[in-house]
């Protein structure tokens, strides 16, 4: 296409799509499965969102687009504490060249050998939690397990005693209502979450300094020697932002995993099958993410598939609707663990802004899967889940009943 049949972006040029209630994931894959049928970008009430998979891809790791910065908190109305977590914490949202500084140092604790350490306790935690459960019938996945197993693997990530771990109570839960649109209603739960995890982390980190180790927070601080340092604030930052990214997307994302493997019929079947279950982790995460968006900000203008999107312009390219392209999954909306290469997905990003924990969170996953299939043989929907009311980047069922016999 030529420079003079190039349009500017404009509402004129962009469909509107009306997003059906947060609680309703089938019909906001219909919504944008509609939208399909028109071009690859949309208007939603969050603004240009970017929903086939191949340009959502190219535009992740486009470096024409970067974070968007604090200016997408300041536009929600935030509060001082909520700024200082866009500046300082929130890695996705910093701008170049200090995003790539900081995740240079951060990378240290992400490795595939940390990681596999850390699998035995995976399972002894989910071994014990799980025998917890032992005498209830039905339980619920999400208050009996996942809002506490994610925790004590982060907790262990990042070398905090286990007698500490209440001391989190519901700070890392209220630290999720960061992604809910609009944000004024939660600042206040926002906020003392910040300040009581920024005065924790502040001590953890004074604690590593005086005696080195080997968990993540002595790693990345050793690791500076290498990469440069970081501030205090920056790193007090990472330990929170590993937190909220670690805790609330697993808490959620697991509960769903469970979910679609007793709703489509696949449970049993992967338990006769052990090699199976990272692929239907992954199905899971192609097809109900946790977390549904990734925000990115145009650094300059550029022209991209005719339209000229202006310097400042903020687009969602948005996971979810492109994890469900049947350009790049035959019968996207269906749950098929078998499915080739369900990885594929973007829920994760992609490119040098891809998501650090990402190893992380499918082991975690993984692990805790296996020690449900071998305890619980048998598992069927003890009544609907619930799901978190009002538009949120992230989603996923907040309640989860199960029963272990199987009714007639």
């Amino acid at each position: 296409m030529t420079a003079a049949a190039d349009r500017f972006l404009t509402e004129d040029a962009v469909p509107f799509v009306d997003l059906p209630p947060q609680q309703d994931n089938g019909g906001t894959g219909a919504a944008f499965d509609a939208a399909r049928q028109q071009p690859w970008l949309v208007r939603t009430t969050r603004g240009y969102e970017v929903i086939e998979y191949a340009a959502c891809r190219e535009l992740s790791v486009d470096r024409r687009l970067d974070g968007v910065g604090p200016d997408y908190y300041r536009r929600l109305g935030a509060s001082e504490q909520v700024m200082w977590y866009a500046t300082q914490a929130s890695l996705p949202m910093i701008e170049e060249p200090r995003h790539a500084r900081i995740r240079k140092a951060l990378q240290y604790g992400f490795t595939r050998p940390r990681v596999e350490r850390l699998r035995p306790l995976m399972r002894r935690a989910a071994r014990r939690l799980v025998e917890q459960m032992a005498d209830r019938d039905p339980f619920d996945v999400v208050g009996d397990f996942t809002d506490r197993y994610p925790i004590e693997v982060l907790c262990a990530l990042m070398g905090v005693p286990g007698e500490d771990i209440d001391r989190f109570g519901s700070w890392t839960v209220d630290l999720g209502l960061l992604a809910k649109f609009p944000l004024e209603p939660h600042l206040p739960r926002i906020d003392a979450a910040i300040r009581g995890l920024r005065g924790y982390f502040a001590e953890l980190i004074g604690r590593s300094e005086d005696r080195p180790g080997e968990d993540f927070v002595a790693t990345v601080v050793a690791a500076q020697r290498e990469t440069g340092s970081l501030t205090h604030d920056e790193l007090c930052g990472a330990l929170l932002n590993l937190l909220f990214a670690g805790h609330d997307t697993t808490r959620y994302q697991f509960g769903t995993v469970v979910h679609l493997l007793v709703r489509h019929g696949w449970w049993q079947r992967i338990r006769a099958d052990a090699d199976a279950i990272p692929g239907a982790v992954d199905e899971a995460l192609r097809l109900e993410p946790s977390l549904h968006i990734l925000l990115r900000q145009v650094r300059e203008d550029f022209v991209y598939r005719g339209l000229v999107f202006p310097a400042g312009t903020l687009l969602v390219l948005n996971t979810f609707a492109a994890n469900r392209d049947p350009a790049m999954f035959p019968e996207p909306n269906a749950f098929d663990p078998a499915r080739t290469s369900p990885g594929k997905h973007l829920t994760f990003g992609s490119g040098g802004r891809m998501c650090l924990g990402h190893l992380l969170a499918r082991t975690e996953m993984a692990e805790a899967l296996q020690v449900f299939l071998e305890r619980f043989p048998l598992l069927a929907l003890a009544g609907e889940p619930q799901v978190a009311a009002g538009l949120s980047a992230m989603n996923g069922v907040e309640t989860l009943p199960l029963t272990r016999s199987v009714p007639r």
